[in-house]
């Protein structure tokens, strides 16, 4: 409540006019950020009206989250300049947490994109499907195989992911030439792969493309490979592109690598077609 005669407001009592805590008002005075206006013979701090713009004006800068720190030495000399390039650096640092953001957002939606994926496959089974185009980055040519170390392995990934700008789950994986495929030279992968938007992405083409998930250890996937291969020829189609390896949250869903999922995808089209068109 006001008082009528000297307008002056004890401690709740302002707090409550804007809707903060006693404390807040108390760790201003504390940190010299914002100080009652006096205290009265009781020993009672009070506040009045002609404080409340400066108050507002602290209120509406901590809104937007600028540090007290700077706040306090702003306000020992306030003005349209400082007020610029202090909201200019605020500017800046929003933009890097609306990056972090964008990058905790991207990581939950492939995880949640993932995990829906693996609810409705059927492991070991191949599947000739309609697929749409898709962006997706490729790594420089760099062949991996079963004698290429794991540090070695970690490093050729972790640097392909981090030059794209990858932080959490991607949809990444490898990717074995048509060629070594058809021979079925399953061991040795050449360049690594994300299906991701950005700078330099290519389109991984639509099409028919013949499916498998594989459940499994790194060492069984040659079986898979040779299982894949085996349906197409048995359709009688032949290759039209690279196969994709990719691996669906390995890690994050199981310690154990005999329970990691991996996708294997290549694009085909019927012997007929091919024969046609050549015709």
């Amino acid at each position: 409540m006001i008082n009528e005669v000297q307008k002056t407001f004890f401690t709740g009592e302002f707090a409550k006019l804007f809707d903060v805590k006693k404390d807040t008002l108390l760790y201003y005075d504390k940190i010299d950020l914002f100080k009652p206006a006096g205290v009265h013979e009781n020993g009672y701090r009070y506040y009045t009206l002609e404080q409340f713009d400066h108050f507002i004006a602290i209120q509406s800068l901590r809104a937007v989250q600028f540090p007290i720190k700077e706040l306090k030495q702003y306000f020992t000399a306030p003005s349209r300049e400082r007020l610029e390039s202090l909201a200019a650096e605020q500017v800046e640092k929003v933009k890097q947490e609306i990056e972090k953001l964008q990058d905790i957002q991207s990581f939950l939606m492939r995880v949640m994109e993932t995990t829906s994926e693996l609810s409705t496959v059927k492991i070991g089974e191949v599947l000739f499907q309609e697929q749409p185009a898709e962006p997706i980055m490729l790594s420089a040519p760099n062949p991996i195989d079963l004698h290429t170390p794991v540090e070695e392995i970690s490093r050729i990934v972790g640097k392909f992911l981090k030059e794209i700008g990858i932080k959490g789950a991607a949809a990444n994986g490898s990717v074995l030439k048509k060629e070594q495929f058809c021979k079925r030279h399953f061991h040795q992968s050449d360049r690594l792969f994300c299906r991701m938007e950005g700078p330099g992405a290519v389109k991984k083409p639509a099409g028919l493309y013949a499916m498998m998930y594989h459940q499994g250890t790194y060492e069984e996937i040659e079986s898979a490979y040779s299982h894949v291969l085996d349906e197409i020829e048995k359709e009688d189609m032949i290759l039209d592109g690279d196969v994709f390896e990719e691996y669906l949250l390995h890690s994050l869903m199981s310690k154990d690598e005999a329970e990691y999922i991996t996708k294997l995808s290549v694009k085909v089209k019927k012997r007929e077609d091919e024969q046609i068109k050549r015709g």
